[in-house]
């Protein structure tokens, strides 16, 4: 593993390849966001709730969610500026920058005063070391929602050392090629998961949730090493 910058590696280039890219690499990827729509609807009973989008990216949450609650005011944090600026550029053409609002750093730099009534980290954890930074980041969000709201995470899990890790990275892999990604771009974006993500276990994904003060987990999606969860704060 190595020291990994988000903000260094999303820069302009991937900033503008992302959406494109990142429906080769995640299965299911657009089958996820309509997931997250749906339990969002059930789980978030206001009509006019706030949303926290932790790590937002180009801003496709934002853009699905924001279209699907048009009385919500949804807040996207990016760190990697070229991401945030594309995320802007998109609910600009969406015409949602009136209620959905890009801030270019962390979940720490939200006033400490508002609260959500959920929250989503969607691919992003597995980023963060665990040496006391994923709970971190799981406290930082849970401190700035409401008791009993909804947090929906996903992100790659595995047991490096363990059968599935091997096993379900060579299929990820040939997933991709079957999707079409030339063989030097997979091997690149391989070399990248093995040095820079920070592997954890599903079981250890509950002990941070629960850590943080999320109580009930229930996980609702999978596809090789990702999966995803939904938490609810106590």
């Amino acid at each position: 593993m190595t020291d990994f910058d988000t903000t260094q590696h999303f820069d302009d280039q991937k900033a503008e390849a992302y959406d494109r890219v990142i429906r080769q690499v995640v299965p299911g990827y657009d089958v996820l966001h309509e997931m997250i729509k749906v339990l969002l609807k059930r789980y978030v009973l206001g009509t006019n709730s706030s949303l926290l989008s932790v790590g937002c990216g180009t801003g496709v949450e934002l853009m699905t969610l924001g279209q699907e609650f048009p009385n919500w005011s949804i807040t996207g944090v990016e760190p990697a500026q070229a991401m945030a600026a594309v995320a802007q550029a998109n609910l600009e053409i969406q015409q949602l920058s009136d209620r959905c609002e890009i801030i270019n750093g962390y979940v720490e730099d939200l006033n400490s005063e508002v609260r959500f009534d959920a929250a989503t980290l969607i691919l992003v954890m597995h980023f963060v070391p665990d040496d006391g930074s994923k709970e971190a980041l799981l406290r930082s969000i849970a401190a700035r929602l409401n008791p009993g709201a909804p947090l929906i995470l996903a992100d790659l899990h595995a047991e490096v050392e363990g059968v599935r890790f091997k096993r379900f990275l060579d299929v990820w892999r040939d997933w991709q090629l079957h999707q079409g990604m030339p063989e030097h771009i997979v091997d690149r974006g391989f070399e990248h998961v093995v040095r820079d993500i920070q592997f954890i276990g599903e079981d250890r994904i509950m002990e941070l949730l629960h850590a943080a003060g999320f109580k009930t987990v229930e996980p609702f999606y999978g596809a090789f090493l990702f999966g995803g969860w939904i938490a609810w704060k106590e």
